[in-house]
């Protein structure tokens, strides 16, 4: 009895729910029979693949391994046949083609360029020398003049208070701005401004 060709009647009283749990019920003994029957079928194909399977992989692994040694020799010329062809062309592009083409895009960069060059200036070492020298000698001679007006300006130097100790001198300097009057400072130490 099959179950796709012979169905039960529905009726009123069986709902379909009904139906499906006793369709489940018919299958369930056929699947189970359906599994038993395929799994004792499958171990003895099983068991005869296992050493057809062994026995392949070494014939592949054997097949693998004469291939590489017939193709070792040939390969080896072939490689020993390109390699200086290759750094040939290597060199006769780095020496030939490659300063045209550098030429060509720059000469294409200086077309498209929108902007002027600015000029760059070089200055020698001998400008350079000159100007120090001008800067020097402008520095001695406002130094020289600013001394010769300043004639009561002087330097005293003596011991400190009670040193009796080489090293313990000190300078003073005087200049004109230091002896001038200054205003009498108030009690936070600010000078009076008016």
């Amino acid at each position: 009895m099959s179950l796709l060709t012979k169905k039960p009647p529905v009726s009123d009283s069986i709902g379909l729910g009904e139906y499906a749990r006793l369709a489940a019920r018919q299958a369930m003994p056929t699947a189970m029979s359906a599994t038993s029957a395929a799994a004792q079928q499958a171990a003895p194909l099983a068991r005869q693949a296992v050493p057809l399977a062994r026995t392949a992989g070494t014939s592949v692994r054997q097949g693998a391994d004469s291939a590489v040694a017939w193709a070792t020799p040939y390969t080896d010329a072939a490689r020993a046949w390109a390699a200086p062809r290759l750094e040939q062309s290597a060199a006769a592009l780095s020496e030939n083609i490659a300063p045209m083409i550098s030429d060509a895009l720059i000469a294409a960069a200086h077309k498209i360029d929108a902007s002027p060059r600015k000029r760059q200036r070089h200055v020698s070492k001998s400008s350079l020398l000159a100007a120090s020298l001008l800067f020097i000698a402008a520095g001695a001679a406002a130094f020289m003049l600013r001394n010769r007006d300043n004639t009561d300006i002087g330097y005293t130097a003596g011991p400190l208070s009670g040193g009796d100790q080489p090293g313990d001198e000190s300078v003073t300097v005087i200049r004109e701005q230091d002896t001038a009057e200054w205003p009498d400072a108030d009690p936070d130490g600010y000078p009076h401004i008016s």
